[in-house]
């Protein structure tokens, strides 16, 4: 079973000025270190202390998957799409989804696909039989 929680705003922005607000300190925590490649090292700092974690998917102004998880905490992965909104000019639909799937889900780490310069292992998901 898969825990999950889902959001939907509509911003009036269009989705470059989203992107620069969700990849920036102060939407996802107080201070944001993303390093926006597959694979690429991600930080968190809030009041409340420390996330880590790495990157799975990036596209500019368009999409952001990351896992993070603070320690002791089991990882959680995080979707951020954002779509321009055809019925409100200028602005964007930006939908966010945060699932905790290691229930039903094994992460170990293997080595990522064209990663230059961020974490070379990143977690797989393999479906326990």
């Amino acid at each position: 079973m898969t825990d999950q929680i889902e959001r939907e705003l509509l911003l009036p922005a269009p989705p470059q000025q989203v992107w620069d607000l969700v990849t920036a300190p102060g939407f996802l925590a107080e201070d944001v270190e993303l390093d926006l490649e597959p694979g690429g090292d991600a930080r968190f700092v809030d009041g409340d202390g420390d996330r880590t974690g790495w990157i799975e998917e990036c596209v500019e102004a368009e999409r952001l998957v990351f896992w993070w998880s603070a320690d002791g905490e089991p990882a959680s992965r995080v979707e951020l799409t954002l779509e321009p909104e055809p019925e409100a000019d200028g602005c964007t639909r930006l939908r966010v989804l945060e699932a905790r799937p290691l229930e039903v889900l094994d992460i170990t780490g293997i080595p990522l696909p064209g990663t230059g310069g961020g974490a070379p292992h990143g977690p797989s998901m393999l479906a326990l039989a």
